[in-house]
């Protein structure tokens, strides 16, 4: 299967990626020296799947801040009591996740129940720039990925980016955006060194564009001039369907 990008997207691939996750959804291809020189690490968005938070402080154990208020005990809880009526099968494995759970937010690997993009009264969501204000590290490596309310805090990127180690970030209906991932890209001094199209979504007929794309930014790489895509590391979101194989425009 293969997708078009515009030539917006251009870039020159990281000479240290490595892949930080799960197989499939849920790992992604970031910088080494990045992931090395990171003093602290933040998750936006999780639900079920902190295995990028787990292998990162797995190779360099800085603290993490993980957002997302779709999660908690209870809804572990909840799968747990589920699995025991619907599917007897499922419930060791919600058993897992719950001491997954419990066993990797704790000390300093906060859990934080919010949604992050929006400046609010309510106790369930916050800005990125309340998070810069909180957050003492220097060298922050932010992964991204909620469903498409990354679009609302773009520009709080640019402006603390003296203070982003890398940054991985899934955008959504690039359709709809591309005049704001143009303003994104062009803003940072961060180099976009890797891209990867979700093949969960669809890619549009007109011009051959995926809808969700995964971008990696770096500060401390080392740049090739090679570019892959996919990347010898890379894996297919869905694992039933083939790799999106990425062509640039000239």
């Amino acid at each position: 299967m293969k997708a078009r990008l515009p030539s917006l997207f251009s870039f020159k691939s990281a000479k240290d990626l490595v892949r930080i996750g799960r197989d499939n959804d849920g790992g992604y291809l970031i910088s080494q020296s990045d992931m090395d020189k990171t003093d602290f690490l933040v998750g936006l968005g999780i639900h079920d799947d902190w295995s990028f938070e787990s292998d990162f402080v797995h190779h360099n154990n800085v603290p993490v801040s993980a957002y997302d208020a779709s999660v908690n005990v209870k809804f572990f809880l909840k799968r747990i009591f589920i699995s025991t009526i619907k599917n007897p099968f499922n419930f060791l494995y919600a058993l897992k996740k719950l001491i997954s759970y419990k066993f990797f937010f704790r000390e300093n690997r906060k859990h934080i129940q919010k949604f992050v993009g929006l400046n609010c009264v309510d106790s369930i969501h916050c800005s990125l720039e309340s998070i810069f204000n909180e957050i003492q590290g220097k060298n922050i490596f932010f992964k991204i990925d909620i469903e498409g309310s990354e679009y609302r805090f773009l520009d709080t990127l640019i402006s603390n980016q003296n203070r982003i180690s890398g940054l991985v970030m899934e955008l959504h209906d690039c359709d709809l955006h591309l005049d704001a991932i143009k303003n994104f890209i062009n803003g940072l001094d961060l180099k976009l060194v890797h891209i990867h199209a979700n093949n969960h979504a669809p890619i549009r007929l007109d011009d051959g564009l995926p809808l969700v794309l995964e971008l990696t930014f770096s500060r401390y790489c080392e740049i090739e001039n090679e570019v892959w895509m996919p990347h010898k590391l890379d894996m297919p979101n869905n694992k039933n369907k083939s790799e999106i194989k990425l062509i640039i425009e000239s």
